[in-house]
């Protein structure tokens, strides 16, 4: 009887050990927490208008489909497409390009500030086909394809262009792709607030 409870024992010790592995192999354990990244506004010459009086509305910014979640995308080749598990962006990439577009826009000075009114003067749009970061060997890229709109309330287009490029990373971590991206946004930004400086008042 004595080494019938002894194997039974040994037998309840062997289960809770294995029952402790098997935690820490499914992630039961303690884990890796979860980062998140911005792309924020870079400084840019943009010149303002002065006392500008033109109003402005900007658009809800459209994604492409393969893009509308929080994780950093990355791909290896023309046919991968992956994404960061613990690295995301702090809102959909959508959402996140939008809100720093209206921090260059009001920055800017080309519209007035304050009150909205009930039917502005210009809408500004953007449509994001590609935010991700490109691997290739060794190399690691920042890659934004969108296109950004300029055009009156009524609807006639005064300013559009695709703005697709890469640029070259800092480093290999996806904390580089958002310094890297923020770049290569500000640089859009200051190309395209440049142009519809030069289509105000048309």
């Amino acid at each position: 009887m004595k080494f019938a409870k002894s194997y039974k024992f040994l037998g309840l010790v062997a289960a809770i050990f294995v029952a402790g592995l098997l935690t820490g192999c499914l992630g039961g354990g303690s884990s890796e927490p979860t980062r998140y990244y911005v792309v924020d506004v870079e400084d840019i010459s943009a010149s303002g208008a002065g006392n500008a009086t033109k109003s402005v509305q900007i658009r809800k910014f459209t994604i492409d489909p393969a893009y509308q979640r929080s994780n950093i995308v990355y791909r290896e080749s023309a046919y991968t497409f992956m994404f960061y598990d613990l690295d995301l962006w702090a809102s959909r990439p959508d959402q996140m390009l939008l809100k720093t577009a209206t921090k260059y826009i009001e920055q800017s000075g080309l519209f007035a500030k304050g009150g909205k009114t009930a039917k502005p003067d210009y809408e500004i749009a953007g449509n994001i086909d590609a935010i991700e970061e490109i691997d290739e060997g060794s190399n690691r890229f920042a890659h934004l394809d969108m296109t950004l709109t300029f055009r009156k309330t009524e609807g006639e287009t005064l300013f559009e262009k695709e703005y697709d490029e890469r640029m070259s990373m800092e480093g290999s971590e996806p904390q580089h792709v958002a310094m890297a991206m923020s770049k290569l946004y500000g640089k859009f930004m200051e190309d395209f607030l440049k142009n519809v400086s030069q289509n105000i008042g048309e």
